[in-house]
């Protein structure tokens, strides 16, 4: 089966009730047991009508997945918590783990990390971010809307004063919201799923009011005043807007997917990181790059390694394809800058170097 280069992508889908980000963690906890007892296979529909009816409402438990095949078409239904590996089947993310970690150790940095993720992972709420960052797009009356039922909506409380059809919304920022999804589907193109734009108006149309949801959980964590004022945190802002340095993306990547003892997959973080830049080699290429980078880093002492142990074989190769160092616990100095822009050449790229 031929699968398209275009990544389609399905409506906005995040928790139902605006003021519960956690009824996610609820959810990702009855997802990883039912997947331990069980495969879980077939759509995300599918797997959530077996796993999730009675948890959260179908609508929120979509939002959840990520990248799967339908008929020859890459769809996108969420933000990529729960991922379908190579044999179709679905399971958390080491990085959801993490977070379902973090939440049950201390609730509110959990929906911190949550918040931080969406940031970074969902091209709905990247969307409405740049589109607010450039003046196209303004949130009105926000205070109201964060205390009524309405939720967002486009003309009324979300001014469209730019690209205000549903056909522009992505233009010109294609890559700037969906680089990371587009690089792990092997896609070029971003556009809608055709059954989105052909429902009947009312009947679950294409809308912009499931944002609303990110948007409290924004507000919650001090990301969003009331008067509608988006405000980052630095290192994300600089990840926001494709500022963030080697060394950065790779102490928040790692900081993200590590275990409980501080270890992580050397080769699942990396490929992150290329991925962060845009790039997603074949494997014999990421290989000789990956040898290049950890050669040049350690050697300039850029990259501490603490310690290193085997891990399975969904964590990849390990360094220099040890299997006995697949997991590794580091610490990334400022140094790494250098050696991941030394290390570049590895990739056999037109693309300039990183400054």
């Amino acid at each position: 089966m031929t699968v398209s280069p275009v990544l389609y992508l399905e409506r906005p889908a995040f928790w139902t009730e605006t003021g519960d980000p956690e009824s996610w963690f609820r959810a990702l906890e009855v997802f990883a047991g039912a997947a331990q007892r069980a495969p879980q296979t077939g759509t995300p529909r599918a797997a959530a009508d077996r796993t999730l009816v009675g948890v959260i409402a179908r609508r929120g438990a979509a939002g959840l997945f990520g990248v799967f095949q339908r008929e020859g078409r890459a769809l996108l239904p969420g933000v990529g918590l729960i991922a379908c590996d190579e044999e179709g089947l679905w399971d958390l993310t080491d990085e959801s783990r993490t977070l379902l970690r973090r939440w049950k150790e201390d609730a509110q940095q959990g929906l911190e990390l949550l918040a931080a993720y969406l940031v970074r992972e969902s091209p709905w709420l990247r969307l409405l971010l740049a589109r607010l960052q450039r003046s196209d797009w303004e949130l009105a009356r926000w205070a109201e809307v964060r205390s009524g039922r309405a939720g967002l909506k486009a003309g009324n409380s979300l001014l469209l004063r730019n690209h205000v059809e549903p056909e522009t919304w992505f233009d010109g920022l294609t890559e700037y919201t969906a680089a990371r999804w587009l690089a792990r589907a092997h896609c070029e193109v971003l556009a809608y799923d055709p059954n989105v734009l052909t429902r009947k108006k009312g009947k679950d149309d294409l809308s912009l009011t499931p944002l609303t949801a990110p948007l409290h959980l924004l507000e919650s964590v001090g990301w969003l005043s009331r008067t509608g004022q988006v405000t980052l945190p630095s290192a994300l802002a600089a990840d926001f807007v494709g500022k963030a340095t080697p060394a950065q993306a790779l102490t928040d990547i790692t900081s993200g997917h590590a275990d409980v003892r501080g270890f992580v997959a050397a080769e699942p973080v990396l490929r992150e990181l290329l991925l962060t830049f845009g790039i997603s080699p074949s494997d014999e290429v990421f290989a000789r790059w990956m040898d290049a980078l950890i050669d040049l880093a350690m050697k300039k002492g850029a990259l501490e390694l603490l310690d290193a142990q085997p891990g399975q074989a969904r964590h990849g190769r390990g360094l220099h394809a040890d299997p006995t160092r697949k997991l590794v616990r580091w610490v990334v100095h400022t140094e790494f800058n250098e050696a991941f822009q030394n290390a570049w050449a590895a990739l056999e790229t037109e693309r300039e170097l990183i400054r």
